[in-house]
């Protein structure tokens, strides 16, 4: 199955609570989508990411000084969210096979804080990446990411 980008926005009486399955029966293109919009969305982003995540998540693909579990994950994401508060995650595709999604997708955002040794640059950047989630319950029980970090270097990096 294929789905074309996310978008949709939220009222702000809207509790984020709310925002998470309520039943472990929600399609898991509307999960990720929820996902993806929380992740974007500053003003819930820390009060709601995680809870798309169960507590026994593994991931594979991200730094390797930060454990493979929820809280290394936790650990980066906060460091993105430090290095480019307006990062935003817009994905293009998904493809879902049973308990299964894989999303390809593009990152941007502006270079505010320091990221990976990168001293912050104020420059702006659009990377592409891709992920496959693997869910039990509607929760992310696994996720493998796969990020341009080169495009990332290059982009934040020095004018030649």
């Amino acid at each position: 199955m294929v789905v074309g980008r996310v978008g949709k926005t939220y009222n702000k009486r809207q509790q984020p609570s709310t925002l998470i399955m309520s039943s472990s029966t929600k399609p898991l293109r509307e999960v990720v989508r929820q996902l993806a919009e929380t992740f974007n969305d500053p003003k819930i982003r820390e009060l709601s990411y995680f809870d798309f995540y169960d507590d026994s998540l593994t991931i594979y693909g991200f730094p390797p000084n930060l454990s493979a579990n929820k809280e290394g994950f936790k650990q980066f994401i906060y460091l993105l969210w430090k290095g480019f508060p307006d990062i935003r995650i817009i994905f293009e595709d998904f493809i879902i096979e049973g308990k299964k999604v894989a999303g390809r997708y593009y990152l941007t955002g502006t270079h505010k804080g320091e990221f990976m040794d990168l001293q912050p640059t104020n420059k702006q950047f659009k990377v592409n990446g891709m992920t496959v989630f693997s869910f039990r319950d509607a929760k992310v029980v696994e996720r493998w990411n796969l990020v341009d970090m080169m495009s990332l270097k290059e982009q934040l990096g020095p004018q030649s």
